[in-house]
């Protein structure tokens, strides 16, 4: 199943959640967990099914190596992950979610395609600076590029900006 393709469908299905969805919806959660443990796990997964999410994207797991159970999410399948003792990267659908493929991993970024949204997660350490070998690649639209990108700009609320955020 598209998620996509499920919203919409009747207005008064999301007037609890204080919006009335207009054609397709994909609902992407992002966070910076600065390390996954089975409690985030937990937490993340009752907030992914309070505001039905479809897409979890995770940076700085600190996970490194896939044996562990940390990488669990009920509910959600992984499809994408990059392990890291004090980065990494994950990148989940919802388990009912049937159209959902790895499309690309760089440096800085998995790109994942959810029905028609590719979707891109990134995170670039606050010691390493963008150059031609860790910029996230560009995807076909419809794309949504969430993360962390350690990156300061006036713009973004910062007093100053770094060599990254220029």
């Amino acid at each position: 199943m598209d998620p996509g393709q499920k919203a919409g469908k009747n207005p008064s299905d999301n007037a609890d959640l204080g919006f009335q969805a207009i054609g397709p919806a994909l609902r992407i959660m992002q966070l910076n967990v600065e390390g996954l443990s089975a409690a985030k796990c937990h937490i993340i997964q009752s907030l992914a099914e309070i505001h039905h999410i479809d897409v979890i994207c995770l940076q700085e797991t600190h996970v490194n190596d896939d044996t562990s159970d940390r990488l669990t999410i009920s509910g959600f399948d992984i499809i994408s992950y990059t392990f890291h003792a004090k980065h990494g990267r994950a990148t989940y659908v919802r388990s009912d979610v049937s159209d959902a493929v790895h499309v690309s991993s760089s440096p800085c970024c998995d790109v994942i395609r959810v029905g028609g949204y590719h979707i891109a997660n990134v995170y670039k350490p606050p010691t390493e600076h963008w150059n031609k070998t860790n910029l996230p690649p560009v995807i076909p639209h419809p794309a949504v590029l969430v993360g962390d990108f350690n990156s300061h700009h006036l713009d973004w609320g910062y007093q100053e900006a770094d060599l990254n955020g220029e």
